[in-house]
């Protein structure tokens, strides 16, 4: 039984990594697709990154809070404004 715990164990983490190294595949192969050097997310991968909802997005979105970008009926966000978003919102600590 603990053999077959620890292989489990072993597999899901594998799978993690896998995971992982897909992400970071498919974002190296936006980067060489788009001339301009910015990565766009869209929706679901901005919502991954901040951890809230979509409705939590589309508010943010109406209170101009960040920023977008629509087009052809998607809406995408640049990595950098999200990236600083979060700078932004940085809480140091008090030491």
């Amino acid at each position: 039984m603990e053999k077959e715990s620890a292989t489990l164990k072993m597999f899901l983490s594998i799978n993690e990594k896998i995971s992982s190294i897909e992400k970071q595949v498919r974002q190296l192969s936006l980067k060489e697709r788009n001339p301009l050097g910015d990565i766009y997310l869209d929706t679901d991968e901005v919502c991954e990154v901040l951890k809230i909802c979509k409705r939590t997005l589309q508010k943010h979105r109406d209170e101009a809070s960040i920023a977008y970008i629509q087009f052809g009926g998607k809406t995408l966000y640049k990595k950098t404004d999200i990236q600083d978003l979060l700078e932004k919102h940085y809480q140091h600590a008090i030491s």
